[in-house]
């Protein structure tokens, strides 16, 4: 059962990852947000990365690094957390 339930957790941590880079894309093919996929999946992911929103300013453009602090979040920090209390 236990493992099981980390599985799963696993699970939901990947597809929110790759829900975070579809954002991502997203927001270089569609820079309006006219999309309704890609409004949809900004829905689900920009109250977890406005957690962590820095904003660059390189040039005439703005970096935005909050995807890339959000990801190592989830993947490294919550899935070795994880990970240790399983083993």
């Amino acid at each position: 059962m236990r493992y099981s339930l980390v599985n799963l957790i696993i699970n939901i941590i990947d597809f929110y990852s790759f829900l975070i880079l579809i954002s991502v894309l997203g927001s270089w093919i569609d820079p309006f947000n006219k999309s309704k996929i890609f409004q949809t999946v900004r829905k689900f992911t920009e109250p977890y990365l406005k957690l962590f929103r820095i904003i660059i300013p390189i040039g005439n453009m703005n970096l935005d690094i909050s995807p890339v602090i959000g990801l190592f979040i989830l993947n490294y920090i919550l899935k070795g957390i994880i990970l240790r209390i399983l083993y």
